[in-house]
């Protein structure tokens, strides 16, 4: 206990001294900037900078490495930007102070010289390497100059310029690297190697081990080109043009052992190449290259070679022959592939009796002799793959005790003697693949080891009982693309190892269920491309089968109890299945992960039908018209669904909806194209699916785009891009439809109920604003069709015998915007025939028999703009028929028998079509017609062709010829003296003007007398003094209007400055004169303050009340959507009470929304206590600003609120006067002694 101080100060002295060195070394050594440094580890303080720069020393900027620490500074690595191609520079001494730097790295920096001294002061320096990369940059080269490598650099080990794009180095310019053993030249543009000086004369480079000059484009190699290089152990020189090679190309390289002269051009070896290597040289690679010649004996001098690759020649058996390989007693692997060898001789491999691997593949084989491979007794691999082999004979393969791996596929094998292996016992990959076998070779009987087998692409058709009873230990089977017939049971079970099998592309039509009970082992089965048409029975006793394919076979039906829960990826696609069973409901136990059911005869989608492990769900190319909702609810591990190529026509709001995807995880992804859409009033939530992924609970539709849906009915367009259509294109049909706030649907002729007519179609949209009713040649005759709906918007009645349109033959329908008459024969339009219309926008008669507008058939219709009247008879249209179109902005009148029009009154801002008619060439119309469509505002579309007609009687007799031919009229576009001067005499107008104009035209004058001002002074100033008081009294009556108005209504019932088809014209027909929201808690001020008054005083009111009016029970937004519809006007009681809690329920809100914003001028609010602004919804808060609200409490308010309120008839005073009060629930507003409160219908 004594000694414990002293140990915790050597501790601590420790643990101090420890962090006091690592600062020191950091805070003594500082990196640049675009610099960091790192240890390491070679000595304590050496350190290793590593800095990424821009360029050094270009035009962009000037690099100082005097800023670098020079001391324990033993390696830099320089990265410039493989972005930037600007070129740097290396001056002389640059690293001239980093005296102790003994490895350098520049990579990426676009140099284009290596200057004399460059490297000047780098003394210690092991390791130098320069890779510019300037082969990124074609037309950047790196130039070495003669001094770049000076004798300072004697101690340099390694050297690496390659990828430099270099064409030379100058002659013995790395001859002071004198210590030199690493070289690297790759990936540049040598040609010519001497140079270098590596012959012995030069003495250069003499230390020299490894030499890469691979990727250049040497084309050949001299004499003694290398003889100097006595101690160079690796000569790398592939992917050049060598053609020649001297005689004695490597003369002096004793110590050469690996040799790469691959992918060159030679075509032949001179027959001493390798004499002087013959003692060292181990692996020589000459792939790819045209050698047809090889001398004899080239070598049989190399005692120690291992490796020879002649694969890729065009060697042939004359080459190729017993003298070639002998005593190459240490030979392991020979790669002859890809030549033209046709033969073997039976002695060719006698002395390679060390070779382990022969690659013999892609020749030309077609028989193997007698005991040709009986002396490679190491041999381990053989390929004697594509080839054109027929037969393997039973001494073939003999010797070939240690044989692992024999590849006879792709050859022509119908035979193989039943003894052919009987001594390769060791086999255990044996490659039979297509070749032209008609059973499993019985020679597998010898195989005890073997553990893949591949026999797929032959002509097997069957497998009997026993046939792999001698390959227990085999993994893998592969028997794909042949004849195989059915499979009974115990035909794999002696083979309990099998974790693979392959049986795909076969003719199976049956699999005797319990096949492959005892391979338990089993973790993949392909059974794809077969005629099976049932698997029951056949793999649910698998329990570590993880990967299963049937598809493209006849299975007919499927369920999940058919697989075991283990599995994760299942294909059944390109089947007959119409269901996805489950009828032990197991979706919760299986683990699938990919399932493919593509391609199938799937009619419907449910939940249970799909696993909720599931992460890859492939249901394209099917039949499925219907996906129930929350199909793909509760599948956590949803990534992918693919619904493309189906039937389905429509998808509930709810039928993609998946279970909350956190925000780290991305959305599901659905592909739902190629399907039959139909754009009804179900399918609008599709549109806005990817725009509604705050919830994160509806996948990411990819192919939104690219849908196309059918409309239900449009007359333009039959398919639209589902993300294009408009809200009114989603219909719905229907026959009969009634609002839940309508209470005469059970009786006749009720306004709030809509029934389709006889022989019409009916569709609606969503929220029931669009209301299309099309009766086209639907076969109405003189009348139209009855019980037209009310709130029609849109009403296609052409290609009837209407001939008559009565006078308000569509009253009540205020609603309706577009009106088709045209081609229904119609040749009378009755005065008013289309009053209370109010909202039409579109009016078609085209195509009719009209012959006279007489001036007052469109009253009423102020918001039309398109008005339809070509191709009738009409001869005469009364001066004022346009005057109430205030909106008219196209008018079409050509081909009828017009010879004048009041043009004057037409509306502004026109544009109009009046050619085809035998305009008046009169000279009063004629320039009252010109004088118009000057107007910047009028446009007339078909002004080029407008022509009038002398007699009208030449019209109707010639009809359209005459506006063919001058001599019936002439252009209206252009002026009578136009034509004059042009010589044409008979396109003169008519009439007195024409004969009295020279006349008269410059000689009236209108005489301006002069009046003395003094005699009108008293007038004048008589007349200003009236005009400011009338306009004061004017200015005074605005500012206090509200006032006025509110207490004429009150003391005479008069509402001044008020036009009563502004707002009430068409709410007489309302069920009430106004709808009350109010909050539950304010149910009081209502019932006993609010209500009574309205209802019992004079006049008296029709309220609709929550609690009396409301039905039970019924979607609280859609009854509010009803009550004001129903109701003239709408009284909101804005408390304190409303905005805390009705306000804020999400189908109050929404439904009061269009109060808001749609019916501002039928909505009343009503102040009641302390409503803070900023309490307030932004539209609530608009309102007030910009309209005039109640407060409770004001002097004024029953004025105020029964002014707000429409006028009651006379006729209903009386009859309401006499009604009782209603009951006044007051208990709604009292407690019981729990605390409960007793409510009836509230909002």
């Amino acid at each position: 206990m004594r000694g414990s101080p002293a140990f915790l100060a050597i501790l601590l002295g420790t643990i101090f001294g420890v962090l006091g060195a690592s600062l020191s070394k950091a805070l003594r050594y500082k990196a640049p900037d675009e610099c960091k440094w790192v240890t390491t580890g070679d000595a304590e303080d050496d350190v290793s900078l590593v800095c990424r720069l821009r360029t050094i020393n270009s035009e962009l900027e000037n690099t100082n490495f005097s800023v670098i620490q020079p001391q324990h500074t033993v390696r830099l690595r320089l990265e410039c930007s493989d972005a930037l191609f600007y070129q740097s520079s290396l001056s002389a001494g640059s690293f001239r102070p980093l005296v102790e730097l003994r490895e350098l790295v520049i990579e990426y920096c676009k140099i284009g010289n290596l200057s004399d001294d460059a490297f000047k002061g780098l003394r210690e320096l092991r390791n130098l390497t320069v890779r510019t990369h300037n082969t990124d940059w074609s037309a950047m080269a790196l130039d070495v100059s003669a001094g770049a490598f000076t004798d300072e650099l004697r101690q340099l080990e390694k050297l690496d310029l390659g990828e430099n794009n270099m064409w030379g180095i100058p002659e013995g310019a790395l001859c002071p690297l004198v210590n030199l053993e690493v070289l690297n030249l790759t990936r540049n543009r040598l040609r010519d190697i001497t140079g270098f000086r590596f012959n012995a004369a030069a003495r250069c480079l003499t230390n020299l081990r490894e030499l890469d000059l691979s990727n250049n484009s040497v084309e050949s190699l001299p004499s003694a080109a290398f003889s100097g290089l006595t101690r160079l152990h690796s000569l790398d020189l592939r992917c050049n043009a060598i053609s020649f090679m001297a005689d004695r190309a490597f003369e002096g390289l004793t110590s050469l052992a690996i040799l790469r002269l691959a992918d060159n051009r030679l075509a032949s070896l001179p027959p001493e190449l390798f004499s002087d290597a013959k003692d060292h040289i181990q692996e020589i690679h000459l792939r790819n290259n045209t050698l047809s010649v090889l001398p004899p004996g080239l070598f049989s001098e190399l005692s120690r070679l291992l490796v020879l690759d002649l694969s890729h020649n065009e060697l042939t058996a004359e080459w190729v022959n017993a003298a070639t390989f002998t005593r190459l007693v240490r030979l392991v692997v020979l790669d002859l592939s890809s030549n033209r060898i046709a033969r073997l001789d039976p002695t060719v491999f006698r002395d390679l009796y060390s070779l382990q691997i022969l690659r013999l593949q892609e020749n030309l084989l077609e028989s193997l002799p007698e005991n040709t491979f009986s002396a490679l007794y190491n041999l381990h691999t053989l390929l004697l793959s594509d080839n054109q082999l027929t037969v393997i004979d039973a001494t073939t393969l003999s010797g070939l005790y240690v044989l692992s791996l024999l590849s006879l596929d792709n050859n022509r094998l119908h035979t193989i003697h039943p003894g052919s292996l009987r001594n390769a016992s060791s086999l255990q990959d044996f490659h039979l693949n297509g070749n032209r076998l008609t059973s499993v070779p019985d020679a597998l009987k010898a195989t005890p080891l073997l553990r893949t087998l591949d026999l797929g692409e032959n002509l097997i058709s069957e497998i009997p009982s026993g046939t792999f009873d001698h390959v227990a230990q085999l993994y893998g089977l592969r028997l794909t693309e042949n004849h195989i017939g059915n499979l009974t049971k115990g035909v794999f079970d002696r083979i309990k190892e099998l974790k693979i099998l392959n049986l795909s592309r076969n003719r199976i039509q049956y699999i005797e269920p319990g096949t492959f009970d005892e391979n338990l082992n089993l973790q993949a089965i392909r059974l794809d491309g077969n005629q099976l048409t049932d698997i029951a029975g056949l793999f649910t006793k698998l329990p570590n089968l993880v990967w299963l394919n049937v598809s493209d076979n006849k299975l007919k039906w499927f369920d999940y109890a058919m697989i075991p829960t283990g599995l994760q990826w299942l294909d059944i696609h390109s089947n007959e299945i119409r269901e996805l069973g489950n009828y032990f409901e197991i979706e919760t136990q299986l683990q699938l992960s990919t399932f493919d059911a593509s391609e199938n005869k799937l009619t419907e989608i449910t939940g249970n039908a799909i696993p909720m492990s599931v992460e890859l769900l492939f249901l394209n190319d099917n039949l499925i018209s219907k996906v129930q909702s929350y199909s793909f609810f509760k599948k956590p591990n949803l990534t992918r669904v693919d619904l493309k190529g189906n039937q389905i026509r429509n998808l509930e709001p709810y039928a993609l909806r998946i279970s909350a995807v956190p925000s780290d995880r991305p959305l599901p992804e659905f592909y739902i194209g190629d399907n039959q859409y139909l754009c009804d009033c179900t399918m609008e939530w599709l549109q806005r699916v990817n725009r509604q992924n705050q919830t994160r609970v509806q996948p990411r539709v990819m192919d939104l785009e690219s849908i196309y849906c059918k409309l239900l009915y449009d007359r333009e367009h039959a398919f639209v891009p589902l993300v294009e259509a408009s809200h009114s294109q989603f219909l719905c049909k229907y026959d009969t439809h009634c609002f839940a706030l309508c209470h005469c649907c059970d009786f006749d002729a009720c306004d709030c109920e809509m029934t389709c007519p006889n022989n019409c179609t009916c569709y609606h949209d969503q929220s029931w604003s669009a209301n299309v009713v099309d009766c086209s040649n639907g076969g109405h005759v003189n009348r139209l069709p009855e019980q037209i709906p009310m709130d029609a918007t849109r009403l296609y009645l052409d290609g009837n015998d209407l001939r008559v349109v009565s006078s308000h033959a569509f009253i009540g329908r205020k609603k309706l915007k577009v009106l088709f008459l045209n081609s229904s024969n119609i040749e009378i339009v009755q005065n008013r025939s289309f009053n209370g219309l109010r909202d039409l926008e579109d009016l078609h008669l085209q195509d009719n028999r009209i012959r006279e507008l007489r001036g007052h058939e469109f009253e009423g219709l102020d918001a039309l703009r398109q008005l339809h009247l070509q191709r009738n008879h009409i001869a005469a249209i009364g001066n004022d028929t346009f005057a109430p179109l205030r909106s008219l902005r196209m008018l079409q009148l050509q081909n009828n028998r017009l010879t004048t029009l009041a043009i004057w009154s037409l509306p502004g801002s026109i544009e109009i079509s009046l050619a085809g008619n035998p305009w008046s060439c009169e000279c009063d119309y004629l320039q009252s017609y010109r004088e118009w469509s000057r107007d910047p505002s009028v446009r007339v579309a078909d002004a080029a062709v407008l022509r009038c007609v002398y007699n009208v009687t030449e019209f109707e007799a010639f009809g359209d010829e005459v506006f063919a031919d001058d001599e019936f009229g002439f252009s209206m576009s252009a002026a009578p003296g136009d034509r004059e001067r042009a010589g044409n005499e008979s396109a003169v107008c008519t009439g007195a003007i024409s004969v009295d104009n020279d006349m008269h035209h410059n000689y009236t004058k209108t005489i301006i007398e002069k009046q003395v001002l003094q005699d009108y002074l008293p007038l004048l100033v008589a007349t200003s003094a009236s005009s400011l008081v009338v306009i004061l009294l004017c200015m005074l009556a605005f500012v206090f209007r509200h006032e006025l108005r509110v207490w004429f209504h009150s003391r005479f019932g008069v509402r001044i400055f008020y036009r009563n088809n502004e707002v009430d014209r068409d709410d007489r027909d309302k069920l009430f004169d106004a709808f009350v929201s109010y909050s539950s808690k304010d149910e009081a001020f209502v019932a006993e303050e609010l209500a009574p008054v309205l209802e019992m005083g004079n006049p008296s009111y029709k309220l609709c009340l929550h609690y009396r009016d409301f039905p039970v029970g019924s979607f609280i937004a859609d009854t509010i959507v009803q009550a004001v519809e129903s109701s003239r006007r709408t009284i909101m009681v804005l408390s304190e009470n409303f905005i805390k809690s009705e306000w804020c329920r999400f189908d109050f809100k929404s439904a009061h929304h269009q109060v808001l914003r749609d019916r501002r001028r039928r909505l009343i609010l009503v102040l009641v206590g302390d409503v803070h602004q900023r309490d307030l919804d932004p539209d609530i808060r608009l309102y007030l600003k910009t309209n005039t609200y109640l407060q409770w409490g004001d002097k004024l308010f029953w004025e105020k609120l029964r002014f707000a309120l429409p006028d009651v008839p006379n006729n209903q005073r009386a009859t309401q006067r006499t009604r009782q009060p209603p009951p006044v629930r007051r208990q709604h507003n009292n407690r019981t002694s729990n605390g409960s409160r007793t409510v009836s219908v509230h909002i």
